[in-house]
């Protein structure tokens, strides 16, 4: 060939490059915010790309990062420099497809991005000449230039250097390593980021690298150094393995673990914290930043795609830009497929061991609507996922159960409670969960799997179940009526603060004075209700009790003080009262209504209240007092007079007898008196009279006439054939022999009058001393003879404690 053909090549040659690289700067420095974030996480990549080809086979390479305030090294201890290698790193014209092995980098235009952080870089290091002799190498590229004449003026002379390089005599000690220095003391706002971008990644990523890629043995950053550790592979099929990667910052040594599982050319892998001493595997969350897809090395762009973990695969088919794969692509959609048939295995493995934790984290996804490829992708985990035993349930014997998000039949069966405010989840959790109503996530998690899968519980969700519910019906769940109370208002409260009061009252169930609950616009707030006439209220109008908010409901204070016309008081209790009753005696009158006992019993309430509070009544009950004589009838005018007359003539202090009840009533109630000291202040209390002494008499036989007739009745008990003889045989009037099973029993016979039981007699209790006795009560009621126990008499009283130093 001639040396004019040559040249005109030559020339060719240099014209090509020169509008390349200018067409790779315009693209880096020019390009749009997502094109050049983009830009800034890359060069890291391709030079560490670029370090792994050059790993000499069947060996490992080293790789270490320094950056600085002035400069940035990356060096590497790979094979070093070629003439083709600096000639391409120049031209930008790659010759590795002139090389049999399957190569990743070699300097092509993705190197370019490394301008960003300085347009001169300087390359030391050993370099291998044409006829196979080294020499050491300090090499500089400069890309200074963006024009076109500079460009090409620049690469000329480097070209003209590289040359020279080649051709020089020199015989250096050639070094073990190859370093690019970057000096970024004047960098751009753009170029600061991308150092920041580029450092931010590969502490992130290194994991991920390690363990895809087989050729880096070790990455160093600005001291701390991170390598490959043990590895704990698995018998399983699909080469299930744990991969440890060390982190070691002079002395300290802390370890991470990334779970792999691979098939086929495809693995997918997530990280992992391994529990060793109670053998527990917690999956991590895997950063916003990592890429999902990697070819050997992260496909930077590829944070959103459809897959919640890393896919690692080396024939995948990547975009120029390496930021993703092809997705039309034939081979890539087969390797996509071998993946997800691997992420199955992966939560199989979840569903049916108990070695596992926080599955949520590997069940995220970035976005919910993709296309095409991706959209199967989503498609196909999210079904899978919703139908597999992932998550741990909620339980009070802290049972590790796990469960699906869908029953078979595809409906909801794990309840996951939300709040329109974030920071408010965690509450709404707690009163969910004491609730004990339906299936959800254990308090760990459950925030876990709502990112997944959304909150499907809100807090009207929660207000539903209240519907034609009663207090009662929580009573399984919470040990008293107070705490059901204090949970309800917890959940009032923060149902208004997540929504605010105005939204809240146009659903919320709220219980009412009855107990039951009603909706919020049917109630009333009870603004200091007399409780005697309100007693009437609800007994002329049961409906009222229905209407009335419970009192012990308090998240509402403020909405009922800024808006008084839905607050009920006295004066409109009384005015209810009022009208009611002024309407029963109108039917009365007109002989359509007669007056029942029961209403007799309320009216009388009424006229001790008129009686009690005349100015009061005469103000609020405009049209029933002037005519309170018609409340109280002729018969019941006639029964409190004959009651009167015998007060009257028995000579009975009433103020004197009530006032000794009470005291009475005080003393038995009280626990710090023992039985003497009750004895002795009854004795100033209890005056026996002849009608009290025969009051007490009718008891006693009625009592003992029920008994006898219940035991009589009984094939267990043998008593004599008549009251007269089982009375003869007694021991005292309420102490009675019987045989019970072939055995000789003591019946004691006790009133229960007034619901109490009260002994007066020492037999009675020498009686209760033996072992072989029963107690018998009767109160005068039809079939209600009843044995009482020691167990029943400590559970009615409350009892608890016994005190034992007396006996």
């Amino acid at each position: 060939m001639s040396k004019d053909y040559n040249e005109r090549l030559a020339n060719i040659a240099i014209t090509s490059s020169t509008s390349k690289i200018k067409k790779e700067f315009d693209s880096i420095f020019e390009g749009s915010e997502e094109k050049n974030n983009k830009n800034r996480r890359r060069w890291i990549w391709e030079l560490i790309q670029n370090a792994s080809d050059c790993t000499p086979k069947g060996a490992t390479i080293n790789i270490d990062l320094e950056i600085g305030n002035t400069e940035i090294t990356f060096s590497h201890d790979g094979i070093p420099f070629t003439y083709n290698n600096l000639q391409d790193l120049i031209t930008q014209v790659s010759t590795k497809e002139e090389f049999e092995e399957e190569l990743t980098g070699k300097f092509g235009t993705g190197f370019m991005s490394t301008f960003l952080l300085s347009r001169i870089v300087r390359i030391e290091g050993t370099f291998t000449r044409n006829n196979g002799t080294s020499t050491n190498m300090n090499f500089t590229i400069d890309r200074s230039k963006r024009d076109y004449k500079g460009i090409k003026e620049q690469t000329i002379k480097m070209l003209d250097e590289l040359d020279c390089l080649d051709n020089s005599s020199h015989k250096e000690q050639a070094v073990n390593k190859t370093k690019f220095t970057y000096n970024i003391e004047e960098n751009s706002q753009e170029s600061k980021e991308a150092v920041k971008k580029g450092g931010e990644d590969l502490s992130t990523v290194i994991p991920y690298l390690l363990v895809f890629n087989k050729n880096i043995q070790s990455i160093s950053i600005n001291g701390i150094r991170y390598e490959k550790g043990i590895s704990k592979d698995s018998s399983r099929d699909n080469d299930q393995t744990l991969i440890q990667v060390k982190m070691i910052d002079k002395e300290e040594e802390k370890s991470t673990y990334v779970l792999t599982l691979r098939n086929n050319n495809v693995q997918v892998a997530c990280p992992v914290e391994w529990k060793k001493d109670l053998n527990l595997l917690l999956f991590e969350e895997i950063s916003d930043n990592i890429p999902k897809l990697f070819c050997d090395f992260p496909l930077i762009g590829s944070e959103d795609f459809a897959f919640p973990i890393i896919i690692n695969s080396n024939l995948f088919g990547v975009t120029e830009d390496r930021d993703a794969i092809r997705e039309g692509n034939e081979q890539n959609r087969t390797l996509l497929k071998e993946a997800i048939s691997l992420y199955k295995d992966l939560i199989d493995i979840c569903s049916n061991n108990i070695f596992t934790r926080n599955e949520f984290n590997i069940c995220l996804f970035k976005k919910k609507h993709y296309k095409e490829i991706q959209e199967y992708c989503y498609d196909q985990i999210t079904k899978y996922i919703s139908r597999s035993p992932l998550i741990p349930i909620n339980n009070s014997n802290n049972n590790y159960e796990r469960k699906a998000y869908l029953n078979e039949s595809g409906d909801i069966q794990i309840h996951i409670p939300t709040t329109k405010k974030e920071n408010n989840s965690t509450a709404f959790w707690k009163i969910f969960s004491e609730g004990v109503f339906l299936d959800i996530p254990t308090e760990e998690t459950f925030l876990g799997w709502k990112k997944v899968f959304n909150g499907n519980y809100q807090l009207n969700s929660l207000n539903g179940l209240f519907e034609h519910k009663t207090i009662t019906d929580f009573n399984s769940s919470f040990a008293s009526e107070e705490k059901i109370y204090k949970w309800l208002n917890r959940f009032y409260s923060l149902w208004i603060d997540d929504e605010g009061i105005n939204e809240v009252i146009k659903s919320v169930f709220v219980p009412t004075q009855h107990q039951c609950f009603n909706h919020f616009k049917n109630v009333f707030y009870d603004d200091g209700i007399r409780e005697d006439l309100k007693k009437i209220l609800f007994e002329l109008k049961p409906s009222c009790e229905k209407q009335l908010l419970n009192q012990c409901i308090e998240s509402f204070n403020i909405y009922f003080e800024e808006n008084a016309s839905e607050s009920q008081n006295t004066e409109s209790c009384a005015k209810l009262i009022d009208n009611e009753v002024n309407r029963i005696l109108v039917d009365e009158t007109s002989g359509i209504l007669e007056r029942t006992r029961e209403v007799q019993v309320t009216f009388n309430q009424l006229n001790d209240f008129f009686l009690k509070e005349p100015s009061l009544s005469e103000i609020n009950f405009p049209k029933v007092f002037p005519k309170r004589m018609l409340v109280s009838s002729t018969t019941e005018t006639l029964r409190r007079m004959e009651i009167a007359e015998k007060v009257e003539r028995n000579g009975i202090n009433l103020d004197e007898y009530l006032n000794n009840h009470q005291k009475i009533k005080d003393i038995l109630e009280s626990s710090d008196l023992n039985t003497e000291e009750m004895l002795n202040r009854l004795k100033h209390v209890v005056t026996p009279t002849p009608e009290m002494r025969g009051f007490v008499e009718k008891l006693l036989r009625r009592s003992v006439e029920n008994v006898y007739n219940h035991l009589k009745k009984s094939k267990k008990y043998i008593i004599p054939s008549t009251l007269n003889e089982w009375k003869e045989s007694s021991h005292t009037r309420t102490i009675f022999p019987a045989k019970k099973d072939g055995k000789d029993l003591i019946i004691v016979i006790r009133p229960t009058d007034n619901d109490q039981i009260i002994f007066y007699g020492e037999e009675e209790l020498e009686a209760l001393d033996s072992s072989d006795y029963e107690l018998w009560t009767d109160n005068g009621k039809d079939h209600n003879c009843k044995e009482i126990t020691l167990g029943e008499l400590l559970k009615t009283t409350g009892i608890t404690r016994i005190p034992l130093n007396k006996i």
